[in-house]
């Protein structure tokens, strides 16, 4: 064995570095299986590690394992401290439940004692597998690819985010693996180094990779090149949705928004038919409860109410004493328990028997027949539009909020985690407002003339200590109709302003008009969410703050004012994101579009300090190379010399190339020494005899007039010996 493996301090940095390496494997597998008590397992593994460290035997080892393994099954399972003779007991009797499983081959009631054991001897084994591979092979290479493969699987089809994790795994595999290029090869040419030689070479390799990644970590990013693959996967999974995780998903109608986030892919598939006066929003339900990372629904709140076909009922959205009745047929494509409804509905008509239960906590209204939910195909609504005074929204103020009843409570929850500069931003938007309506309309407008971009794809999920909306508000600014709306309902309660998030569907596509009656197409594409806000002494209102999307243009605002003939007051209207086209005529020459060359200009100009860094960074990577050449210049010297015509000219070029490499290496010439002295020593360094016999070819050739006798087919394999000998 030689010194350095003799040497503890080195050895030991191997094994620190070996523990950091395994905890990033416990992290996502505590992460995703929830399973908690990380310390205890980064003890076991720690400990593990010290004993193959100091070479302990297995008969101490092994018991200490054993022992611990049992100690931390009593204290999680028991809530025990000791091995009191209860927790005997209870070890005992799952110990005989386990192996009566298991040699009846069910697996399937096996208890959790066992699972957990068998992931104690998983770690086992792996800290036993890492300590041959560091102490007597000298490599993790494998071991760290694995690392990285199974991190990066991780981060790109679960909910675990790597991003972290991938840069600590690339440092520690990258110290690993100059450490132990080190060790090889000292022990290769048989060099003993002592502490302070060891350091030398420690010391720059640690200050090197700091550099490297704090280098890579301040230079900006280019976004990704190929389109991300888990959408095409996950688009093929009957579970593809918007489930928890926030992970890539089909896009429709899904339950649990309790984790927003993710990127989604089209789906045109239909959903129902609506035969229609003109195009609606399409209600499903509402949410209370924002929690940082998605909706909630509030227990216990509210009531219910059955009503059967055809009967009066009348949700939050009450119609105006003007409203015109209409009617809206639906045909449903799929199986809904419920009822889409436009607002202002009045009756639910369905034939076969069909009960509707219409819950306020939500306001969605399930449909069941003789008790028992059901799936309807078809049914008819009479509705209303509701109509608004802008003269009483307009007379809404923050006195009139803080008389509202304790009930609206539940509209105005934030979490407590939520970053103050959400607080600050709704209060910088609506700092012009002077009612409540106004507020409103400021923060829906907001979005438009941001900088916000509408999009589906490479939207991120919030890490575990980021905020869903500060992360849309202040960092990316690209999101789907679920990062507008949360944002707005978030906005309007910093205001103390109540407002519920709200699913269903937009309008989809008018596909038929006969007889003033549309027809329109609704598939999982208009699967939408948008805000609904209340109006103190109007009642709730619809907002649509996602760019793109108009909200129901059926909500018209009547204006009740009195205000002079030249002052006509017009109804506010929604954003529209796609700019009016302005007459070629009426361009300003200054407005042209700018040429090439003020393109690059303005390039230039905007990135000057990042074009200065890129190149200070091309110029260190260019003098790192050049003082590491002695490392990869031989590997491109063998290909080129390998391939070069068998001559005298070629062998005569190469042996001086050779002699550079050796300079380069460190094995220099003595002044005055001669070749045939140069090559004996050479040979004495690496116990070959190579360099001689490339020698006595070469003054043959050079001195003794004979170039016809060199074959450099028959020296190019001891050239290119000593030729990788180098590269140490």
């Amino acid at each position: 064995m030689t010194s350095i493996r003799k040497n503890k301090g080195f050895m030991a940095v191997l094994y620190v570095l070996v523990f950091f390496l395994l905890a990033e494997w416990l992290t996502p597998v505590i992460v995703l299986t929830n399973t908690g008590h990380k310390p205890l397992f980064l003890f076991f593994i720690a400990a593990a590690l010290l004993m193959a460290l100091l070479k302990t035997p297995w008969w101490i080892s092994g018991p200490f394992k054993i022992l611990f393994i049992v100690w931390f099954i009593i204290y999680v399972y028991t809530d025990d401290a000791f091995f009191t003779g209860e927790a005997i007991r209870f070890l005992w009797s799952n110990f005989s439940l386990d192996m009566q499983a298991v040699f009846s081959q069910n697996w399937a009631e096996t208890t959790d004692i066992f699972r957990t054991v068998l992931f104690f001897a998983l770690l086992w084994m792996a800290v036993y597998l890492i300590h041959y591979w560091v102490s007597y092979r000298l490599s993790i290479f494998l071991f760290y690819l694995l690392t990285v493969v199974f991190v990066a699987v991780l981060d790109t089809f679960s909910p675990y985010t790597g991003n972290v994790a991938i840069v600590r795994i690339m440092v520690i595999g990258l110290l690993l693996a100059g450490l132990l290029h080190l060790a090889r090869w000292a022990e290769r040419h048989r060099i003993e180094l002592p502490g302070n030689k060891i350091a030398a070479y420690v010391i720059p390799l640690f200050l090197a990779i700091a550099a490297a990644t704090a280098l890579a970590l301040y230079l900006p990013k280019s976004g990704p090149i190929w389109p991300d693959p888990v959408p095409y996967i996950t688009s093929f999974s009957e579970q593809a949705g918007s489930g928890p995780g926030g992970t890539v998903g089909r896009i429709g109608y899904g339950v649990d928004d309790s984790q927003l986030g993710g990127s989604f892919i089209g789906d045109n598939t239909p959903v129902f038919r609506a035969e229609v006066a003109d195009g609606q929003y399409w209600k499903v339900e509402s949410k209370d409860i924002y929690t940082t990372k998605g909706w909630e629904l509030t227990e216990n709140v509210g009531e219910s109410r059955v009503f059967g076909s055809g009967d009066l009922l009348l949700t939050d959205f009450v119609p105006g004493e003007e409203a015109e009745e209409d009617e809206a047929s639906i045909d449903m494509a799929q199986e809904f328990p419920f009822v889409l409804y436009p607002y202002g509905m009045k009756s639910v008509l369905a034939g076969g028997g069909i009960d509707f239960e219409y819950h306020s906590a939500d306001q969605r209204i399930e449909t069941f027949s003789q008790g028992q939910p059901i799936e309807t195909e078809a049914y008819e609504i009479d509705y209303s539009e509701p109509l608004y005074s802008l003269t009483a929204l307009r007379s809404t103020s923050e006195e009139d909020l803080a008389a509202l009843p304790a009930e609206f409570d539940r509209y105005k929850q934030l979490p407590a985690e939520l970053p103050q500069r959400v607080r600050d931003l709704a209060a910088e938007i609506t700092a012009d407002s002077a009612n409540i309506y106004d507020k409103a309309r400021a923060i829906e407008s907001y979005f438009s003339t941001a900088g916000f971009e509408y999009s589906q794809v490479d939207i991120p999920v919030p890490e575990e200590d980021q905020d869903y909306v500060d992360q849309f508000l202040f960092e990316t600014k690209k999101g789907y109709c679920d990062n507008y709306s949360t944002s707005m309902v978030v906005l309007l309660r910093s205001l103390d302003i109540p407002a519920r998030w709200v699913k269903g569907f937009n309008e989809g596509e008018l596909i038929a008009v006969e007889d003033g009656t549309e027809t329109y197409q609704i598939t999982n594409n208009n699967a939408h969410s948008w805000v609904e806000a209340y109006m103190p002494g109007v009642g709730w209102m619809l907002f649509e703050p996602t760019i793109g999307f108009t909200g129901a243009a059926s909500i018209d605002f009547d204006v009740e004012a009195d205000q002079p003939e030249d002052e006509a007051v017009e109804a506010p209207e929604r954003p529209n994101p796609i700019p009016e086209i302005e007459d070629e005529a009426t361009i300003d020459p200054a407005d042209e579009e700018p040429t090439q060359m003020n393109r690059i200009g303005f390039f230039l100009e905007e990135n000057i300090g990042k074009i200065l860094l890129g190149l200070a960074g091309l110029g260190l990577f260019i003098a790192i190379m050049y003082k590491m050449r002695q490392k990869w210049l031989p590997k491109l010297l063998i290909p080129y010399y390998r391939f070069r015509g068998d001559n005298a000219a070629t062998f005569e070029k190469a042996y001086l190339r050779l002699l550079m490499q050796l300079d380069l290496y460190g094995i220099k010439r003595k002044e005055g020494q001669t070749l045939k002295s140069y090559a004996a020593y050479i040979d004495s360094f690496f116990g070959s005899h190579d360099m001689t016999k490339l020698t006595q070819a070469y003054e043959r050739s050079v001195y003794g007039g004979k170039a016809e006798t060199i074959r450099w087919h028959d020296l190019k394999e001891s050239w290119e010996n000593l030729i990788k000998q180098t590269t140490g």
